[in-house]
């Protein structure tokens, strides 16, 4: 038996369905060949480029998100639900305080309980309304230290309407402003002021975000937060309003180096007429970094199994019922000793 598992090429199955007649390396499990199909001399490169090395590594090289900083706080929000406006309602210049994706006031007033899902956040860095922005400056005599200070903050919310039998009777979005000015609905200076600052330790920099004022390009020190809006598009739709503004969500279930966000919420209290809804946000210094793990062996996840009965006998119903497929090619030893500063 060859290195790469083809058999020397007598592999009956694929002499007979190959459409490539006399020529069996696209069908060996590493889709190569190595120096026992084709002989001759290989160099340790070309051996592990025509026939990589199968089995696992006593330690392994990760590029890791390692967290530097972290810290958290907790803001709520009294909301009065008749001040919401709803989106679906017509064309409106609202981009908070906006009810959408068809939840109307009526869910809000007759639901039993609502659970919440922070699907989006705009610290409200980049191309800012008016002259209420957020920012992120080095802290002073320290520049290994980025003060961060937070105003106006969009938060977009999941809703699950849920009755009385604790069933899901409605869904739909919801955006909230906090961290609001003072003449700002919800504002409160104990539970949700005006603006909040913090410092946070970020030694190898910040992320930065493109706008362009008047034409002139730059780059804003922002925060990414991590939420749940895919990469998913309408793909050859034309989407169009009428008199009003729609806001654009962009993708953000990634992480990224430098200050990342995540949050969550939850209806503290409620009634008809208001509802107060905590949020939880956590702040986390990240950077890829390289390190060296031990590990005990690969993981792989549970397979689910089929409901029907597969009685026939074919290599596709072997291939469905057998385990599941695992990366088993080594990596190559390329790591050197870290150097000292």
């Amino acid at each position: 038996m060859s290195k790469c598992g083809c058999g020397k090429g007598n592999n009956t199955f694929f002499n007979t369905l190959s459409p490539f007649k006399g020529d069996h390396k696209f069908f060996n499990p590493n889709a190569g060949v190595c120096d026992f199909c084709t002989p001759g001399a290989l160099s340790p490169m070309e051996e592990a480029g025509f026939c990589p090395p199968i089995g696992e590594p006593q330690t392994l090289t990760l590029m890791a998100p390692a967290v530097f900083d972290e810290s958290g706080l907790n803001l709520c929000r009294v909301v009065e639900i008749d001040e919401l406006a709803n989106a679906c309602d017509g064309p409106t210049s609202r981009t908070t305080d906006l009810l959408f994706d068809g939840l109307t006031i009526e869910d809000l007033q007759n639901a039993a309980h609502l659970q919440l899902q922070v699907v989006d956040i705009d610290f409200n860095f980049v191309c800012p309304k008016t002259s209420r922005f957020s920012e992120i400056r080095p802290a002073k005599h320290n520049p290994n230290l980025s003060r961060v200070t937070l105003k106006d903050l969009d938060v977009t919310f999941a809703v699950k309407v849920i009755n009385g039998n604790c069933r899901v009777c409605k869904e739909g979005m919801m955006t909230l402003r906090y961290l609001g000015s003072e003449h700002c609905p919800g504002y409160d200076d104990k539970t949700n002021p005006c603006n909040v600052a913090f410092d946070l330790y970020t030694p190898y920099g910040v992320t930065f975000s493109p706008e362009n004022p008047a034409g002139c390009n730059k780059l804003v020190p922002t925060i990414n937060y991590i939420g749940y809006v895919g990469n998913d598009t309408c793909q050859g739709c034309q989407c169009e309003t009428q008199g009003g503004k729609h806001k654009v969500f962009e993708p953000n279930n990634a992480l990224s180096q430098g200050i990342s966000a995540q949050a969550l919420a939850k209806v503290i209290s409620g009634d008809e007429d208001y509802l107060a809804i905590g949020l939880t946000l956590y702040f986390k210094v990240v950077y890829f970094v390289q390190y060296k793990f031990n590990h005990e062996g690969l993981c792989v996840p549970p397979k689910f199994t089929s409901l029907n009965d597969l009685s026939e006998s074919s290599s596709c119903v072997a291939f469905v019922e057998g385990d599941l497929l695992e990366q088993s090619i080594l990596p190559l030893s390329v790591c050197v000793e870290p150097k000292t500063f």
